[in-house]
């Protein structure tokens, strides 16, 4: 048996899914950098817990094989359409607090992250890329976020975790 270095994963939701719906149809095919849904992912497994994720643009530039500027694009793209928050970049470093309805770290309570930064919640249409519009944005509501808790308590509270390390891998 490998020991590893990680003490847990994450658990992606539906806005994983719809941010590449989304990215697809806003880029295309002209689109040149990292998979979007490979660099959500790469963020959510920065997360320790309830904090924002520490990311290193030219490290993780390096390691994606790509420019640090193109990362800085695609991240600000994530930003701006309220998958992360930007909290602070400091030296190249980003304070990234991750939509909880795109991916969030087991044992977090993703009503507080979606509170403390009035995230939406995003998912795909039910028809995904045939829909009209293929992503669905609600504006931020604490009433909708209990809802989602609520409707999703087991996954929540006892998450199906992806994990970078194939030994913690489900």
């Amino acid at each position: 048996m490998s020991s590893c270095g990680c003490d847990f994963g994450i658990s992606v939701g539906p806005a994983m899914m719809a941010a590449g719906f989304l990215h697809r149809i806003e880029r295309g095919k002209r689109h040149k950098g990292v998979d979007l849904q490979r660099l959500a992912v790469t963020i959510a497994c920065l997360l320790e817990g309830d904090a924002p994720a520490r990311f290193d643009f030219a490290a993780q530039a390096e390691e994606l094989d790509t420019s640090v500027e193109r990362l800085r694009a695609q991240v600000a793209w994530l930003v701006e359409r309220e998958f992360l928050a930007l909290d602070g970049d400091v030296d190249g470093v980003a304070r990234l607090w991750v939509n909880p309805a795109l991916a969030f770290a087991p044992g977090t309570d993703p009503r507080t992250v979606a509170a403390r930064h009035r995230f939406p919640y995003i998912m795909p249409a039910e028809k995904g890329m045939a829909a009209e519009e293929p992503v669905v944005a609600y504006t931020y509501a604490p009433e909708l976020w209990e809802q989602v808790y609520e409707a999703q308590r087991e996954m929540f509270e006892y998450p199906p975790v992806f994990s970078r390390c194939e030994q913690h891998a489900r």
